[in-house]
């Protein structure tokens, strides 16, 4: 028996590049960062077909069955996995539990860590459920993503937040198919159009900035995209003025931060909107557990 912990990455913007035939050349430039909450999955082999439970339910879980079977083809395991947050709502879930459980069945199999990230970018890459989540998870911290695909044919540059960053989540509407989006033509360029020069702003305001620019451009890219819903507009404008926020790629969620005070305010101002969930940055990325 093994377990590991992923944990949840908030894509502020992206820019998708998956025009290269190999899966682990595609992917997205874009920033983001990763929470303190996400999935836990305790893996074990197993002489059987594949099981897989999530929250205690049985689970088909396509992604993380597909990510199992590239890591490690003709073996099986059963694999336990517990989800903090909700999943299609821009938390990056399915990439968590996918690299939570490849990582735990890769150290019960004697494997290199890097090959449960290299199989859950290219089982996400192909169920179209994302293309960056999991190299965001695997880092932790803040991330600039440079080149698209998965290290060290893709990469990132790691971004680190002032300390005692929280932030707050509502979670606004119903889940958004990730599918219907990173699979169209003309979304595809619409990322590309707003993504890559905003990936190169927060570049060019290096290290120091950082930070802030990518919760700046990550406020400009959700609110150009075209994707959210009037009620984030609505709920943002009752906010305290310190704060910032923008909307979680994909998904009808809101994320909120500030200092403490704001936060109170805003959680408040939230409290009767959708779903509340606070959580921090997760600096240590995508890691073995007890």
């Amino acid at each position: 028996m093994s377990r590991a912990f992923a944990p949840a990455h908030v894509s502020g913007l992206f820019a998708i590049h998956d025009q290269d035939p190999d899966p682990l050349k595609k992917g997205s430039r874009g920033a983001g960062w990763s929470l303190d909450a996400g999935a836990t999955a305790t893996v074990t082999p197993s002489d059987e077909a594949t099981r897989i439970r999530i929250n205690g339910e049985a689970a088909q879980a396509p992604v993380t069955r597909r990510g199992l079977e590239l890591l490690a083809p003709g073996r099986s395991f059963t694999a336990d996995l517990r989800l903090d947050l909700p999943t299609g709502q821009g938390f990056g879930m399915s990439a968590a539990g996918t690299l939570a459980a490849c990582l735990a069945a890769a150290h019960a199999l004697g494997l290199e860590p890097e090959t449960a990230l290299e199989a859950t970018h290219v089982a996400e890459v192909g169920s179209g459920t994302g293309l960056g989540d999991a190299v965001g998870s695997w880092f932790g911290s803040g991330e600039v993503r440079t080149r698209p695909g998965c290290p060290p044919l893709g990469w990132a540059l790691r971004i680190e937040p002032p300390a005692g960053t929280r932030f707050l989540f509502c979670v606004l509407g119903a889940a958004i198919a990730t599918p219907s989006i990173i699979r169209d033509t003309a979304w595809k360029r619409k990322t590309r159009d707003l993504g890559d020069p905003a990936v190169d702003r927060v570049l060019a305001a290096k290290r120091d900035g950082a930070w802030d620019a990518i919760l700046l451009e990550s406020h400009r890219f959700s609110d150009a995209l075209g994707l959210m819903p009037p009620a984030m507009r609505s709920a943002a404008a009752a906010l305290p003025d310190g704060c910032r926020w923008g909307q979680s790629m994909l998904g009808n969620t809101m994320w909120v931060t500030g200092t403490p005070d704001e936060l109170d305010v805003a959680r408040r101002v939230l409290a009767k909107s959708g779903l509340l969930v606070e959580a921090g940055v997760d600096v240590n990325g995508a890691r073995m557990v007890r």
